[in-house]
């Protein structure tokens, strides 16, 4: 059938991200800054082995080690757990849940527990694993408080590359699975129309490079990198209010290209924003 999404969608006025127009009723009169899942620990102290996740805290990883270290808490925790994403000085750095559908994390923390902000899902119609079962578009979904605000919860987050020089100094997304960590070189930073299928996570190769192109051709930079049919793509997808507070047509999203293997990571970045402005700054070394 069609995607499961799409009917829901139909419904919530949302395509890519449902329920993005009904997210201000749901939210609390003053959002917090920070939104994070119900702990699933209960209140007394719990005892943990050295250098593992404290129990019941959404512990933020710094290294490698420290994300797979994590990633395989989480899939103790819940075995819908698929991925772990960081996004270097974003508080994106948390699980990715995959449902049978994807509705059943729209509203669910990590640990299942009803939240207005949910949690990272990755569309149900993707492969995920190492590099060579990826689908070849990985659709990751996650909400913002509809304010258009980096310093929000979730995929407010993304806010930040509206700010060139962030953009310019944060060239990549990380994506860990079960034996492999990945750097995506972000290509396109855009606000899509719900009408361009960016969510189809099948694509030929002519399809893809389609898909590629109209995101290039819509980001508010250029970043000067081209994706070719062979390649595979990471869509991060939340709602924005740039359009309108009653807009529920426009998604905000940002898009990297899978990097080879042991890619070395650019230590100096420029991108041209589509004004005609370039920006250029230093890409903090991670590793992988």
């Amino acid at each position: 059938m069609k995607k499961f999404l799409c009917t829901f969608l139909a419904l919530t006025l949302a395509a890519g991200l449902g329920g993005c127009s009904a997210v201000k009723n749901l939210l609390p009169s003053s959002a917090p800054a920070q939104a994070g899942p119900a702990s699933s620990a209960a209140s007394a102290p719990q005892q943990q082995q050295p250098n593992s996740p404290s129990l019941g805290v959404r512990k933020r990883p710094q290294t490698d080690l420290d994300v797979v270290e994590a990633l395989n808490y989480e899939r103790s925790q819940n075995p819908d757990t698929v991925a772990w994403l960081r996004i270097l000085d974003t508080d994106v750095n948390d699980s990715v849940l995959q449902g049978m559908d994807n509705v059943e994390y729209l509203r669910r923390t990590e640990r299942k527990k009803e939240d207005v902000y949910g949690c990272y899902f990755a569309d149900y119609t993707n492969s995920i694993g190492p590099r060579a079962k990826l689908s070849p578009n990985t659709v990751i979904y996650g909400h913002s408080d509809l304010k258009d605000n980096p310093d929000g919860p979730r995929f407010s987050q993304l806010f930040k590359f509206t700010d060139p020089e962030f953009a310019a100094s944060h060239p990549y997304i990380e994506l860990t699975v079960l034996g492999e960590t990945m750097q995506w070189e972000i290509f396109a930073v855009f606000y899509p129309h719900v009408s361009l299928d960016y969510i189809k996570t099948d694509l030929s190769g002519s399809e893809l490079t389609a898909l590629a192109q109209a995101a290039a051709d819509q980001s508010i930079y250029d970043y000067g990198v081209t994706v070719g049919p062979d390649d595979k793509i990471l869509t991060l997808s939340t709602c924005t209010i740039k359009f309108g507070e009653g807009d529920t047509q426009h998604r905000f999203v940002v898009m990297g290209r899978l990097l080879p293997k042991d890619s070395p990571l650019a230590e100096q970045v420029a991108i041209k924003q589509k004004d005609g402005a370039q920006a250029t700054a230093s890409a903090p070394q991670t590793e992988g």
